[in-house]
């Protein structure tokens, strides 16, 4: 029997649903079943139809989207008895320092704490400065804040920061630990 994977993700301003489709593309490429579902669009009769989950948020002013939270302490026992991992999209996470480090499993660990559930692993992804897709008011906070850091501030064009090999890798890590785990009936 062929692994379903459901592909679960919330996103703002459509970087995490890239990454997602990104990670769906590359378990199909290696043989299993994926969905990538919207959070908001996921039903109780599709979490009957995974065999394991992967869950993917961005970080926004300092948390991640209210409702995947809602959704992951919802559903967080069926969540636990699933093999079921989850990544947290930050900018933070393209800093590659101690204090940025610890800022992005810091997110991580509030989502946890958040919504009970325990992932078996957890991935912090570097996500992408989208100054076209930002609000006028978001835009030039976001210019501001960025500017402060000696990052880029042309608001005309976007900046990705995604390691997209690592987003690759992301996904046949949980490949190959899915094929030797044991696959629990949805239900």
């Amino acid at each position: 029997m062929t692994s379903r994977v459901l592909v679960v993700y919330s996103s703002t301003h459509g970087h995490t649903e890239k990454i997602a489709e990104r990670i769906g593309t590359v378990l199909r490429q290696l043989g299993l079943h994926a969905e990538v579902i919207d959070v908001r669009d996921v039903t109780e009769e599709d979490l009957e139809r995974f065999h394991a989950v992967i869950v993917g948020a961005s970080v926004h002013a300092g948390q991640h989207q209210r409702e995947m939270l809602v959704w992951a302490r919802l559903h967080a026992g069926w969540l636990q008895h699933m093999a079921s991992v989850f990544f947290s999209v930050c900018l933070t996470a393209a800093e590659d320092d101690e204090e940025a480090r610890e800022a992005s499993q810091g997110y991580i660990a509030d989502f946890v704490d958040e919504t009970g559930w325990q992932p078996e692993r957890s991935e912090s992804v570097a996500g992408a400065l989208q100054y076209r897709e930002y609000d006028f008011f978001t835009r030039h906070l976001m210019r501001l804040m960025m500017k402060r850091g000696g990052h880029p501030t042309d608001t005309s064009q976007d900046y990705d920061y995604t390691d997209w090999d690592e987003v690759d890798r992301f996904a046949r890590e949980f490949a190959e630990w899915l094929t030797a785990t044991p696959v629990v009936e949805a239900g």
